[in-house]
């Protein structure tokens, strides 16, 4: 088969937790920013933290952000305007799978043959993200697929590679498994109305097919899924693409949604709004440690050609919760690769942010 090379398909950048283990004593009355004690931030270094903020204020329409502290206090930028999510969508498949969990229709320990789960998988299209899920699993692969496609797996820990490597194959699996509607609910759940599910199989394939765009995107990852003939026709049409190609496919042809609406997912996982089911979500969003005053710090970030998104909550031993989405899309691809090599620092300010009133100011001075 084709080997194709997706422009980072998936973000699945590791926290530097043990950077934020204290927190403030802030309040609801922490003074607002005004433009006369608002220092200029013209940066456009993203190694730095004032690069970002300066990317911002410098290429506004890209950005969409909405910073909660869970003290009083909100800072936005562009919260309502829908944007591309990349991996940042697929909380909402876990919420899903969260809710079958809690309703008995799903048992997480039941077993799942890597057949079942691959078939849903295209291969070297994910940065590496599916066997890297499969080593940390101990599943011995060629560094593509299961070597024993009839070895199986915890459906949990297969939830655990959709949040921890961004596997691609898992949503649609999962959509597949509990169908539109259930994923549908969960997103309602949370606030957002009208979910429009996605197939990551089909949004994958259109980078390199485009007129796949056009049709039934579900229909055609069932075909992909189920139908060796035309998966084996469409392997051998797919065409390599450049990565203002898939720039332009991602941001003409993928589904989005705005950063109000992924924050008010974050925060409905956090507050009781799931039941049972914010069990769950936690656990599999919380597998990274957090530091001294913080009970967990739950993420999901994305990212596709031109396109860095960030995911978080926060929940701190005082019983309050901070949230924040962080939304880039239409970059260049070189300001991408330095965005996307640069992605650490920039979940550094989002840590720092939430956590402390002085560094959200520095925010909200170019928002």
């Amino acid at each position: 088969m084709r080997r194709l090379t997706l422009v980072s398909a998936a973000c699945a950048t590791v926290l530097l937790i043990s950077g934020c283990a204290s927190t403030e004593s802030d309040t609801a009355e922490a003074a607002t920013p005004t433009p006369e004690n608002c220092a200029p931030v013209t940066s456009t270094d993203l190694a730095t933290e004032d690069g970002w903020i300066g990317l911002i204020d410098q290429a506004p329409d890209t950005v969409s952000l909405v910073i909660d502290d869970g003290r009083g206090r909100t800072v936005e930028h562009r919260a309502d305007q829908e944007q591309v999510l990349a991996s940042a969508i697929k909380v909402v498949h876990l919420a899903a799978y969260a809710q079958a969990v809690a309703d008995g229709s799903i048992d997480p320990t039941e077993q799942v043959s890597l057949s079942d789960w691959e078939r849903w998988y295209v291969p070297g299209t994910d940065g590496g993200a599916h066997p890297n899920a499969l080593n940390r699993l101990g599943i011995a692969n060629s560094g593509t697929n299961a070597t024993d496609p009839n070895v199986t797996v915890r459906i949990d820990d297969m939830v655990s590679a959709m949040i921890q490597e961004s596997d691609n194959s898992v949503p649609d699996y999962l959509r597949y498994r509990l169908g539109d509607q259930a994923i549908i609910d969960a997103a309602a759940t949370g606030g957002w109305e009208n979910f429009e599910v996605p197939s990551l199989v089909t949004d994958i394939l259109s980078l390199y097919d485009p007129a796949l765009a056009a049709g039934d995107r579900w229909e055609t990852a069932q075909k992909w899924a189920f139908d060796p003939q035309f998966r084996a026709q469409l392997e051998a049409s797919l065409q390599p693409s450049t990565p203002e190609e898939q720039a332009d496919r991602v941001q003409s042809t993928f589904r989005g949604g705005s950063a109000a609406q992924l924050n008010g997912m974050y925060r409905a996982f956090t507050d009781g709004t799931y039941g049972t089911a914010s069990d769950t979500i936690v656990r599999q969003l919380e597998w990274q440690p957090a530091g001294d005053d913080v009970l967990g710090v739950g993420f999901k970030g994305g990212s596709l050609a031109g396109v860095l998104t960030q995911g978080f909550e926060l929940r701190r031993t005082d019983g309050t919760v901070a949230t924040a989405v962080w939304l880039i899309d239409g970059l260049s691809a070189g300001r991408f690769e330095q965005a996307y090599a640069d992605a650490g620092v920039q979940q550094q300010l989002i840590l720092e942010a939430m956590l402390s009133s002085d560094v959200l100011d520095r925010i909200a001075c170019v928002v």
